[in-house]
C-alpha cells in the first residue's frame, strides 16, 4: 500500500491487492464549491448552553439521498479544492497534532480523501488506524504503507488483519459524514457503525478521548437535524469553509462566532 499526499484511493482487483493512493495530476482548482466563497475563519463555540435536539427533525432518508448525490456530483476540481482547504484547517487543530493514535476512514461515495492526511501523520510518527467491519460494529486496525487491504461487503477498503486496537485507546477519530448540524449531531450512511462503536462516550460527562472529528463539505452543514438517543455527537467538524467546535458531550454551540 503506497501513500501519496496528492493522490486518491485506488480500488483493489482482489482482496490481496495493494492499491496505490497516487493517481497523478489534478485539474485546476476553482475558487469555491458551487460558486461559494472560502472563508479563512476558525469557527468556535463561545457559549456552551445546551441546544436541545429539535423535535421536528429533518427526514434523514431523503436528506441522506440528496446530500450523497450532491457529494458524488462534485467535479474533480471542486473536490480537490475543498479537500485542500479542509486539510489546512484540520492541520491547525491541536488535538490532532498532539495525538499519538489517529483513526482515519477509507474514502468512498465522494467522501473527502484522507490519504494525504494519513501520509503526513505517518511522517510525524503518529500511528494510524483504519476501520474494519466486524459483527455489526467497527474495529480499528493499524494502517501504514505496508498494510494489506481487502474490500468489505460494501466495497470499502479495510486492513486485512484482526490485530485491532480498542476504540477507547484512540486519541482522535476522523469520521465520514453525510450531514451535521449546530449541535454536533452527525448523519452517516445509515448503518449505525460509528454510533455503536463509540456508544461508551454516552456515559462520559467529559470527553478525554477519543475526540470525534467529522470531515465533509460545507453544503453538508444543516440546521436542526434532530438527535436520536443512539446518536453519538461530534467533538468538532471541519469543512472547506470552517472548523466547527461543539461543546463537551456534543451539547451544541450557541451562537457561532467567527475567529479570524
Amino acid at each position: 500500500m503506497a501513500l501519496c499526499r496528492s493522490g486518491l484511493a485506488g480500488k483493489p482487483a482482489t482482496t490481496t491487492a495493494y492499491p496505490t493512493f497516487c493517481s497523478g495530476s489534478r485539474a485546476t482548482v476553482r475558487a469555491g464549491v458551487n460558486g461559494e466563497r472560502h472563508f479563512p475563519a476558525l469557527i468556535v463555540a463561545t457559549d456552551c448552553r445546551s441546544v436541545n435536539p429539535h423535535p421536528g427533525e429533518i427526514p434523514r432518508t431523503a436528506l441522506r439521498r440528496r446530500l450523497r448525490a450532491a457529494r458524488r456530483d462534485l467535479s474533480e476540481s471542486e473536490r480537490y479544492g475543498a479537500e485542500r482547504l479542509t486539510r489546512r484547517r484540520l492541520a491547525r487543530l491541536a488535538p490532532l497534532r498532539r495525538a499519538r493514535r489517529v483513526a482515519i476512514y477509507m474514502a468512498a461515495d465522494g467522501e473527502p480523501d484522507l490519504a494525504p492526511i494519513a501520509a503526513d501523520a505517518l511522517q510525524r510518527g503518529q500511528r494510524i488506524y483504519a476501520p474494519v467491519l466486524h459483527r455489526g460494529t467497527l474495529r480499528f486496525a493499524r494502517f501504514d504503507d505496508e498494510s494489506r487491504l481487502r474490500a468489505n461487503r460494501f466495497g470499502i477498503l479495510e486492513p486485512a488483519t484482526t490485530d485491532w486496537i480498542r476504540p477507547q485507546d484512540l486519541d482522535v477519530v476522523l469520521t465520514p459524514l453525510v450531514a451535521f448540524d449546530e449541535s454536533g449531531t452527525r448523519i452517516g450512511m445509515g448503518g449505525g457503525y460509528y454510533d455503536r462503536c463509540f456508544s461508551f462516550l454516552k456515559a462520559r460527562s467529559h470527553w478525554i478521548r477519543p475526540k470525534l472529528i467529522g470531515l465533509g463539505y460545507e453544503f453538508q452543514r444543516r440546521h436542526g437535524i434532530g438527535r436520536h438517543p443512539w446518536d453519538i455527537p461530534l467533538w468538532a467538524a471541519v469543512t472547506e469553509q470552517g472548523t466547527y467546535r461543539f461543546c463537551t458531550g456534543g451539547q451544541g454551540i450557541e451562537p457561532l462566532a467567527r475567529e479570524v
